[in-house]
């Protein structure tokens, strides 16, 4: 096989394939991730050429997709951070209930971190976009009215912040599922209910298991990454680089949340329609009994470490983005 070099000695763009375990047919897979081949392509003039891979066809777990990019399986891949417990730590604290409003506004929030190297788990890796996909709602096959309604119920956590967010509302969490299982674990009584972004309940068939659906409640975000492993990056020709780090970053980021923020609008849009669907608002007391019941779960990251409280600069990126600096 012919190094990036030697292809490049030859005229050949170098290749890169960019996997998902993801349908083809998600907004983020049909809509996004093409515009983003298609920028970087054209602005790299022949040096780059990205062959996309959706549906898992270079991989289909979503727990290993990491994997394959620091294997070289894939070049870039769409991974869920939570699916490497522990590997990208200061994630996690966007799991956090109520404090964020869109994908688009936490994902932002988390590229501001990342460029100022606050976030661990990257040394092999170069992130070429994020999305904080979000933020997170309930979703039940039982009616859930009232947060006293949610007590008991078995409801899949994504991550370690959203386990604990559902034992503050009483609830028992289930972790351990990838999302592609949930619907079916919902339709086998293994799971009464799952916290999920609206955007992805048809792209994993959770409304034909789960037809009560909390909008107002905003329970957290999960970070899904596209990395690209470094070596492979280091590897490249300048153009390919260069188009790589034009069109990457808050270019992608910003491209991927806010098609997933139009995702979502649509998901509601289209339940508020179907009558099998119950669309529900707790009230303004539950969503403060819930405020103070979480209140907590945010105090390992509000502590100075090393000379930095990483909530705080959280908080101090959010504000930036919503001031739109």
């Amino acid at each position: 096989m012919l190094s990036p070099v030697q292809l490049r000695a030859q005229g050949a763009p170098v290749v890169l394939k960019f996997g998902s375990f993801v349908s083809p047919k998600s907004i983020t897979n049909s809509v996004s991730v093409p515009a983003f081949i298609k920028e970087v392509e054209a602005a790299s003039e022949g040096a780059l050429k990205i062959e996309h891979y959706p549906g898992g066809t270079l991989g289909s777990n979503p727990a290993t997709q990491l994997k394959l990019v620091e294997d070289g399986v894939l070049d870039v891949a769409e991974v869920v951070a939570s699916y490497t417990p522990g590997r990208f730590k200061e994630l996690d604290m966007f799991e956090l209930p109520f404090l964020f409003n869109t994908t688009e506004e936490a994902s932002l929030t988390a590229w501001a971190l990342y460029q100022k190297k606050l976030l661990s788990g990257f040394d092999n890796l170069v992130l070429l976009g994020i999305a904080e996909v979000g933020p997170y709602t309930l979703h039940s096959r039982k009616d859930v009215p009232t947060l006293a309604s949610a007590s008991g119920l078995k409801i899949r956590a994504g991550g370690p912040i959203f386990g604990d967010t559902i034992k503050a509302m009483g609830a028992v969490p289930i972790g351990g599922m990838p999302a592609p299982a949930i619907a079916e674990n919902i339709s086998r009584g293994v799971l009464d209910a799952t916290l999920m972004d609206g955007g992805n309940l048809f792209n994993f068939r959770i409304t034909d298991a789960a037809a009560f659906h909390v909008t107002n409640v905003q329970l957290g975000n999960i970070a899904v990454m596209f990395p690209i492993n470094k070596a492979k990056y280091d590897s490249l020709p300048p153009k390919a680089k260069a188009a790589l780090d034009k069109f990457g970053g808050v270019w992608f980021s910003k491209l991927l949340a806010s098609n997933l923020d139009k995702q979502v609008r649509g998901t509601f849009e289209r339940l508020a329609s179907e009558p099998k669907q119950k669309l529900i608002t707790w009230s303004d007391a539950d969503i403060a009994a819930l405020k103070a019941k979480t209140a907590s779960i945010k105090d390992p990251w509000d502590k100075t470490v090393n000379g930095v409280n990483l909530y705080q600069e959280l908080l101090q990126a959010l504000a930036n983005v919503r001031k739109g600096s």
